[in-house]
């Protein structure tokens, strides 16, 4: 229970971050790529495409009616990311996708 509590709040803050940011920003997928950076996690340069992509496959999670500790299952058991890492970038994803789902991550 306190690790999903915890990631709930990372997963909010990346959210809220995301809104805070500025407006400068080009496209959802440069404020993603800023808030997950500034969020501790990091990438390979070549892996960027993947990144965004696996960005929007939590939208479509959602869509399948996923929820928020499946999609933390998910990442965890295909990366190294912490659950808290794992909720930041949902967090992130969701609120630069499809932010109509932000009541599943807050």
């Amino acid at each position: 229970m306190k690790i999903t509590i915890a990631c709930a709040a990372s997963a909010a803050f990346a959210a809220v971050a995301l809104f805070s940011a500025p407006a400068a920003f080009a496209a959802p997928e440069d404020e993603f790529l800023t808030v997950i950076s500034d969020g501790g996690i990091t990438w390979p340069s070549e892996k960027t495409p993947e990144v965004i992509a696996t960005g929007h496959a939590v939208c479509q999670d959602w869509d399948n009616g996923a929820t928020f500790e499946q999609e933390v299952a998910d990442l965890t058991s295909v990366t190294s990311w912490s659950d808290y890492q794992a909720g930041y970038f949902i967090g992130a994803a969701t609120g630069a996708f499809c932010p109509e789902y932000e009541w599943k991550v807050s």
